[in-house]
């Protein structure tokens, strides 16, 4: 049987998935694994890497056996942004992998931005840093652990660390130095930023580039006894999340848009050139094939909705799990009586230990209930989380600097077509959802397909593999509710950065 196939593995900040898609950009076989997030400190965030690896060669194995491994064509990686992957002269981790959703360089964010060195960053990046972005964590490494940088020979990604592991390749691709410490503009490193943040002599640790969809290695013997896969199989460079996800929701061409509803929530443009609106926030990656993603950044997505079924929804969750349904289809049908505006409560959805980047930045920013009162019930607070997390978006969208009339969206928060038309009520726009469920991993299969022929290019991949499921659009009453309601939701958040301040001068995260 002929290799037909392609082989998308999407590594989230909990979650590794592997997908298999026939050409069409059907799922055909789909395995998941959780990957732990460790917290050794508090506002830390780090992942065991070769737990990790396990995990991704065991979710491979599992969907290779269902198509057989002689079907497989290509091979390519997607996986989180930023953070520290650090691996000594013989390939092996030198510590944990730190997040992107990591903490620890708070301090270092907030000196920046009172010298100036936060906006100079911004200007050669495109990206506004956070804690968890690799020069203000490797910043931290070095005046804090320098024996990690010592050790380190190389200095990955995410997505790298995982191609490493099947191919032995020490690459990285240009999505993914965007964000480390990347020139938007040259699509490459930056000696500059380097140098800026006082890192200039961690220069050698930074792998060689590849375009996203060039070939990179081909799985090895000792990988395809671990995986199932053939020995030989090509595997591409791949892309961080955001590129990969952005590519597999069909956002290719320049004034396409597509949030991206996971851990983190990217609110996305391609453009054609680099783009610096709003200024000082967001980030910004460029998109294989030419043009760049710049993304409008609420660091905290479906996190609330996960706080919200721990800490608020006990009662539907117990009932899910005696019954064996939905926990989110109980609360959605809990929170559908509630009008919108949700009685009056107001949230601001900054649970991550990484503050906020967009469309301001702040380290300190953490979430909050306003206009409490004694007819407050559980259900309004249940829905002003859901609310809450929707104006994000369209306090996003209307940051970006350029028109958005539509949005493509993507990844687990575009499982629910309540959130969906909430989506497409809080921002006044029309929401798409696309067939298909895992984005990221589409995304990577079209790299794979791209580099290895499969589609002659990425316009081609995209119209092949990419259709819309559903439209919403926005209901006119609740338009209107939400229009009254987004100054207030800004004004909170416009007037909380002292007391987020003072939260981390007590708490000190």
């Amino acid at each position: 049987m002929s290799a037909d196939l392609l082989l998308g593995i999407d590594s989230g900040t909990s979650v590794v998935k592997s997908v298999v898609f026939d050409p069409s950009g059907v799922e055909i076989a789909v395995a998941r694994r959780e990957t732990p997030v460790l917290t050794p400190q508090p506002g830390w965030s780090e992942v065991d890497m070769v737990a990790l690896w396990r995990a991704a060669a065991e979710t491979i194995r599992e969907v290779v056996a269902v198509v057989g491994a002689e079907r497989i064509a290509a091979v390519g990686i997607s996986g989180t942004a930023c953070g520290v992957w650090a691996l000594d002269a013989d390939g092996a981790p030198v510590r944990n992998a730190i997040l992107w959703n990591d903490g620890r360089a708070a301090e270092i964010i907030a000196a920046w931005q009172a010298d100036g060195t936060y906006r100079r960053i911004f200007e050669i990046s495109g990206n506004a840093p956070f804690p968890g972005y690799p020069l203000s964590t490797l910043r931290w490494l070095h005046l804090h652990d320098p024996q990690t940088l010592q050790r380190a020979r190389w200095l990955l990604f995410h997505k790298d660390w995982l191609r490493w592991n099947l191919t032995g390749d020490i690459h990285t691709d240009e999505s993914d130095v965007s964000y480390f410490p990347g020139d938007i503009r040259a699509r490459s490193h930056s000696d500059a930023l380097l140098e800026l943040a006082g890192l200039s002599t961690y220069r050698d640790r930074l792998p060689p580039l590849l375009p996203s969809q060039a070939v990179a290695g081909h799985v090895t013997a000792e990988a395809a006894a671990l995986t199932g896969l053939r020995a030989g199989t090509p595997v591409v460079a791949g892309a961080v999340d955001v590129v990969a996800s952005a590519l597999g929701g069909g956002a290719q061409a320049a004034g396409q848009a597509v949030a991206i509803l996971g851990t983190s929530f990217l609110n996305s443009l391609v453009t054609a050139e680099p783009a610096f609106v709003p200024v000082e926030s967001g980030v910004q990656a460029v998109m294989p094939g030419g043009g760049w993603l710049r993304s409008v950044v609420n660091t905290s997505g479906t996190i609330n909705i996960d706080w919200l079924v721990e800490q608020l929804a006990t009662d539907e969750r117990r009932a899910a799990e005696v019954a064996g349904d939905s926990v989110y289809a109980r609360i959605e049908a809990v929170i559908g009586a509630v009008p919108p505006g949700a009685n009056g409560v107001v949230y601001l959805p900054y649970l991550n230990t990484a503050g906020i980047v967009s469309p301001f930045a702040e380290p300190n920013a953490r979430g909050q209930f306003f206009g409490l009162a004694m007819t407050t019930t559980r259900a309004d607070l249940m829905r002003a989380v859901y609310e809450g997390t929707a104006l994000a978006m369209r306090d996003c969208f209307d940051a970006i600097g350029q028109p958005v009339a539509e949005v493509v969206l993507v990844g687990g928060g575009a499982r629910s077509a309540f959130w969906a038309q909430m989506f497409a009520d809080a921002t006044n726009r029309r929401i798409v959802i696309t067939e298909g469920s895992e984005f990221g991993a589409r995304g990577a299969a079209i790299l794979a397909g791209v580099g290895t022929g499969v589609f002659p290019s990425f316009a081609e991949a995209v119209a092949r593999t990419v259709r819309p499921a559903r439209v919403f659009t926005p209901d006119a009453d609740a338009a209107r509710m939400y229009a009254a309601v987004y100054p207030l939701y800004q004004h909170l958040y416009r007037t909380a950065r002292e007391a987020w301040a003072m939260r981390h001068g007590i708490f000190g995260y």
